[in-house]
Formats: structure tokens, sequence, C-alpha cells
């Protein structure tokens, strides 16, 4: 889904969506803050459904085969580090042999292919020049809670609204929400029995 289909979701459900107005709304004042009330819960759903991605650091040839650690900058999106290890030439996983200090990596140049870091990532920000054709980067399971988050934040500041149905229906669907990543899964053999 894209920002500009999620603003009219939003919209739509506070009543205020407007098709032919540039903003999608006549309400100037929540033209003004949808951006970054968008941004704030963007991100909250990105620490509750991370989103995954991959940098791969490609292998040096050492001809020394001396231990010698070459230095990489972690990626500037970097939230969690899932995972690191090696793939060799076959495609095969192995342990990495690095360690981190502050915000590098140090991976040892005798190690046999390329080293990939598996990491949960912060969310691009979301700003008043955040085009509408930008696809949000989390899960379509938790793109479709971010319009009630969004209602409920424009709602929270209006005296005459009740916003609290919204509140409610996020936190439902929150609680529905499936965070993992990986099902884990049982593969039964039956017992060979000489009878």
């Amino acid at each position: 889904m894209t920002y500009g289909e999620s603003k009219k979701i939003t919209l739509a459900l506070i009543e205020e969506y407007a098709p032919n107005m540039q903003t999608y709304t006549e309400d100037e004042d929540i033209a003004r803050r949808l951006p970054f009330l968008y941004d704030s819960a963007y991100k909250e759903l990105a620490q509750i459904k991370k989103i995954l991605a991959t940098k791969i650091y490609s292998e040096i040839a050492d001809e020394n085969k001396e231990d010698k650690y070459t230095s990489y900058s972690l990626p500037a999106d970097l939230y969690q580090i899932k995972n690191i290890f090696v793939q060799d030439s076959n495609n095969k996983q192995i342990n990495a042999d690095y360690y981190l200090l502050n915000n590098k990596i140090f991976i040892n140049d005798n190690t046999p292919g390329n080293t990939v870091l598996e990491y949960y990532k912060y969310p691009q920000d979301i700003t008043e020049e955040t085009e509408d054709d930008f696809y949000l980067e989390l899960d379509t399971d938790a793109q479709a809670f971010l319009p009630y988050k969004v209602a409920d934040d424009i709602l929270k500041v209006d005296p005459s609204a009740d916003y609290t149905a919204f509140a409610t229906e996020y936190q439902r669907k929150l609680q529905l929400l499936d965070t993992r990543r990986i099902i884990p899964s049982v593969t039964l053999k039956e017992p060979d029995i000489d009878i």
C-alpha cells in the first residue's frame, strides 16, 4: 500500500475524505498534521512488526592468511541485528568470524565467502515532502492498522470527537497481529514396526 492510499483510508475513517482535493481533505489543520502523525504511528508499528533487511559484505581475498579484520559501517537504518553469517561459494551458511564495535562491524579477511547481515531496520521517515506514491515498508497486515492509529491520533485533540472507537479498534487489531517471521513446522515419520 502506498502512503497516499493509507491517507485516503484514514481520512475516510474520520469522515474527512475529499477525493477532489490535492491533500484529500478540506481541513487544512488535518492536512498539515497528517505527515507527522503518520511518521510517529509508522515508526511505532515498525517496532512491533519489524522490517527485515539484509546487507552483504563481499569477501576480501587475503593472500597472507593472517587474521586481519577489516572494518565496515553498519547500515544507518539498523534497529536490531537478527543474524550474521557467511554464505560460501556453494550457498551454504557457515559461522562468521566478526566482532562489533560502536557502529562498525569488523570481519576477518580469511572468511571464505560473503558475510550477510540480517537486521531489522528503522523505516524511512515520513515528512511533509513524502510523496503519495511512497510504498510503506511495513508488512501488509501491519499496514492495515496504520490508518486506525493515525485516525485515533487526529481525533484525540478534538474535544467534540469520540476517538476511543479508533483507539479500541487499533488495540484490538494489534492483539491479533502475528509478529512471527517463521512458523515452526514438524515432520512426523511413522516408525518402522515389525509384526
